[in-house]
């Protein structure tokens, strides 16, 4: 098998540039320069340089994604943005199983957080955030298992605080009930929650 010998090694920003003596350089992170043990002088099978190429796309793959986990994704959202940076699917399947491992990247965890946090802070019923949790890619499962704590007597509650803040003048409601519906279903909110609330009200 042919082999290659390292001419030349240059730092370049965040990269080792690896020249060979008949090949195209190699632009490496450095975790993948260490990792392989490079040096001027040390020669190379094409296989190894298959490989050194193949652990950089994964690695700059793994260091793109963590840059953009600053914000929680879902594994669907990473593989999306890798997709849009063209990163191979090899590098991308290698980078998600890293993240994974490491905590990086949690479905079920995401979708707890975001159901909570979306029921607390923005007052969206469980429609809304099964909806917002799908179009995040998120499986359904953990997106049933996220939204098992919110009951219909949450939902109830949750509504009865919305409506008394926003509609309730005096004795009455302020508004017309069709519209005080419509408003609710568009936060995400079951139609049999929102009755038990207005039924309160002649």
């Amino acid at each position: 098998m042919m082999t290659m010998e390292i001419k030349r090694i240059q730092k370049s920003n965040n990269l080792f540039i690896v020249e060979l003596d008949q090949e195209n350089p190699l632009s490496l992170p450095e975790s993948v320069f260490v990792r392989h043990n490079l040096y001027k002088g040390k020669e190379l099978t094409e296989n190894d340089i298959l490989e050194i190429r193949k652990d950089s796309e994964r690695q700059i793959a793994i260091d793109f994604a963590l840059k953009k986990l600053r914000n929680r994704k879902t594994t669907w959202e990473i593989e999306d943005l890798l997709i849009r940076e063209g990163i191979g699917e090899d590098a991308i399947a290698g980078a998600v199983d890293y993240l994974k491992e490491y905590g990086f990247l949690n479905d079920e965890e995401f979708a707890e957080l975001f159901a909570r946090d979306k029921r607390n802070l923005n007052g969206y019923g469980p429609i809304k955030i099964r909806y917002l949790l799908k179009q995040k890619g998120v499986d359904e499962r953990f997106i049933a298992m996220a939204l098992e704590k919110f009951t219909h007597e949450d939902e109830v509650e949750m509504i009865d605080k919305i409506v008394g803040k926003k509609y309730v003048r005096g004795h009455g409601l302020s508004k017309d009930k069709t519209k005080i519906i419509r408003f609710l279903l568009s936060r995400g909110f079951q139609y049999p929650a929102i009755k038990v609330v207005l039924n309160r009200w002649p």
